[in-house]
Parts: structure tokens; sequence; C-alpha cells
């Protein structure tokens, strides 16, 4: 990979069959040329990224390599500059999701503490 992206998770694109089957599928997720999308294949850039406190972004991340994979591409997953894998990236949205419930439940009962709903 050619440019570390930090603060980032990104699927860079190793290996494929067909490039042209490829970029139809990013384009899904990432409105660039295709153009922009095969020079990004053929430096081992980023084909698709997105902030990792994004839980929206890394669901499409997540979706956008299976979508890939099941194309007959070898993709990687880079979270922070580092290799990692859809375990990972499956792992993170879970915890978001986590998060997400528990502060849910906070509000609920801070809500509850202070009379609900009285106008």
């Amino acid at each position: 990979m050619n440019s570390v992206m930090e603060d980032r998770i990104g699927l860079v694109i190793k290996s494929a069959d067909s490039t042209a089957k490829l970029i139809s599928i990013i384009r899904k997720y990432n409105p660039v040329s295709m153009a922009e999308i095969k020079k990004s294949i053929e430096h081992g850039d980023f084909v698709f990224d997105c902030d990792y406190t994004s839980d929206s972004g890394i669901r499409k991340v997540r979706r956008c390599y299976d979508e890939l994979v099941k194309a007959g591409a070898i993709v990687e997953i880079y979270e922070d500059g580092d290799l990692t894998t859809r375990e990972f990236i499956s792992n993170l949205i879970d915890t978001y999701q986590e998060i997400e419930e528990e502060t849910q439940e906070m509000i609920d009962v801070e809500v509850a503490a202070e009379g609900g709903d009285e106008e």
C-alpha cells in the first residue's frame, strides 16, 4: 500500500480476474471515476475507505469487501495503516452497536430520573 491513511479503514485490491467487474462494485460505494478506481487498484491504494469511527462507513466497507471477494478479488483490509481482518471489522461494528445501546439506556435512565416527559 503506497499511501498509509491514519484513522481510516480501507480496502486494497491485491489481485482480481476482472477489473471492470470490480470497478462496477466499487462505484456503488465510492462514486469516483472509473479511471480513478483503476489507478487506485494498480497502485495498491484504497479503493474505498472511511473514518474508523464511522459506524455506517465501516458497515459499507464490510459490504464492499464481501462483494469484491464474492466477485473473485483478493482484498486486504487496513485499519489505521495496519493489515486487519473482516472479523475485526465485524467486532468493531458490534462494539459500536453495544456502545450506542448502552448510551441510549443511560439517557433513558436519566430522563426517567428527571420525571420523564412532564410538560
